[in-house]
């Protein structure tokens, strides 16, 4: 029985000590590693047809294949799922494939590429077609990644006949869509310390358009997406650089505080609004919190930041916890005074940024929630970043008597406080020529 060697397989295994071999060593075990867990996962998808012919499922008292195989094998559902799908398949075809999965020189991932694809050629196609792409996609596989092969087979159909290629991936692809539609799915989990995780399955296109715009902005030219601390740029504290999906994290929290409100679907003749409540004390003093309408806590500071730029209704309380003030967005700059702000400050007002315009939020430079009015002498543009550092942090900035704004660095940066201005603005003087 193969459960005897499998065993002695195992028990090798064990002994070996990877740092006694050299390099060429290492890669031929590795291989072989692989191959002996493609083949045992072959074998695993032929028991489960044989299990479920004989109905031992049902007999063992599990709702289905995959439950079955799972509480069996001590897999997880999504890895058994994933089995099970390959006993769907037509048996008939991919003989070629079958065998070179089942010793080894096929992946589970690529078996799973190729058998699929051939079960969703037409039916009216030949055997001589079916062979064709079979070893037309054998051949890619050893070239190719999953992923490449996976869009390889996706156009398989040109390969075997190119006449009717655009119709018949014309209508797989309505099939592919509709089903996408039929899985798309997205949750969103409290995981406690201030933190949520986001789990979920999007069409491809959808899933391109927010992946286009995420790595848009997750990719800033600002010295090679290096993590500071809090004083940004002018610190010498460099705590490491951001991997992509730590930038795109931040990238998501960026477009979702930019989302336009007037896009958000209407309730009684109301735009789906978030509001901030805060004590009236805490928004003077800086201190304490404040709570969304949906009940998560933040920082009053962080409150004080999103009532700059972001399409929150601010509500104000007393002691008691009644509204003293409903805000309106007249706390938000509108779309002539942001023009304004965009021709004068041409971005981010921070030394050494480079955002445009389009992708700044216009800063109180006396804030809002002190008194500070909604106007063009009063607002500054800053990028995501440097609107959080000037809220959280003992940076400022000011509007100095010639129209451009200044950041002011806390002492333990530069202990005179020197006025810091971005490039663009600073005015080239004419060299004055001495006469001959």
């Amino acid at each position: 029985m193969i459960g005897t060697t499998v065993t002695a397989l195992l028990e090798e295994s064990s002994t070996l000590e990877p740092w006694r071999l050299t390099g060429d060593q290492i890669r031929s075990e590795l291989r072989a590693a692989a191959e002996a867990v493609a083949g045992l996962q072959a074998l695993t998808v032929k028991l489960t047809t044989a299990a479920e012919d004989l109905g031992l499922p049902r007999e063992d008292g599990c709702t289905s294949p995959t439950v079955w195989l799972a509480s069996t094998t001590n897999v997880s559902k999504r890895e058994a799922s994933k089995l099970v799908s390959l006993t769907r398949l037509d048996p008939t075809r991919g003989a070629v494939t079958r065998e070179r999965w089942a010793s080894g020189r096929l992946t589970t991932e690529q078996a799973h590429i190729i058998l699929k694809a051939l079960d969703a050629l037409p039916d009216w196609f030949v055997d001589e077609q079916h062979d064709d792409a079979e070893a037309t996609l054998l051949h890619h596989a050893r070239e190719f990644g999953a992923d490449d092969l996976r869009r390889l087979a996706n156009r398989i159909v040109e390969v075997v006949d190119p006449d009717s290629a655009d119709e018949i991936i014309g209508a797989q692809l309505e099939r592919q869509e509709k089903q996408a539609w039929d899985e798309t799915h997205l949750s969103i989990t409290r995981m406690g310390q201030g933190r949520s995780s986001i789990r979920g399955v999007l069409p491809d296109v959808q899933a391109d358009m927010l992946k286009t715009v995420l790595e848009g902005l997750a990719s800033p030219r600002r010295d090679g997406a290096i993590f500071r601390d809090v004083d940004g740029d002018h610190s010498d504290a460099e705590i490491g650089r951001l991997d992509h999906s730590r930038r795109m994290g931040l990238a998501l929290c960026e477009l979702v505080e930019h989302l336009p409100q007037e896009a958000f679907p209407q309730a009684g003749g109301v735009a789906a609004t978030v509001t901030v409540n805060i004590d009236l004390d805490d928004l003077r003093d800086r201190v304490s919190r404040a709570t969304l309408s949906s009940g998560c806590d933040l920082s009053a500071s962080q409150a004080r930041r999103l009532a700059c730029n972001a399409n929150l209704l601010p509500l104000v309380l007393d002691g008691e916890s009644r509204v003293l003030d409903a805000g309106t967005e007249k706390r938000l700059h509108d779309r002539y005074q942001r023009a304004v702000l965009a021709k004068r400050d041409k971005g981010c007002s921070w030394k050494g940024c480079d955002r445009p315009p389009g992708w700044c939020e216009a800063h109180h430079l006396r804030p809002w929630s002190q008194g500070g009015e909604t106007s063009i002498d009063n607002g500054a543009l800053f990028c995501f970043f440097h609107h959080h550092l000037l809220h959280d942090s003992d940076w400022s900035a000011r509007l100095s008597q010639d129209g451009v704004v200044e950041v002011i660095p806390p002492p333990r940066i530069d202990p005179q406080q020197r006025p810091l201005r971005h490039a663009r603005h600073v005015k080239h003087r004419p060299r004055v020529l001495e006469p001959v």
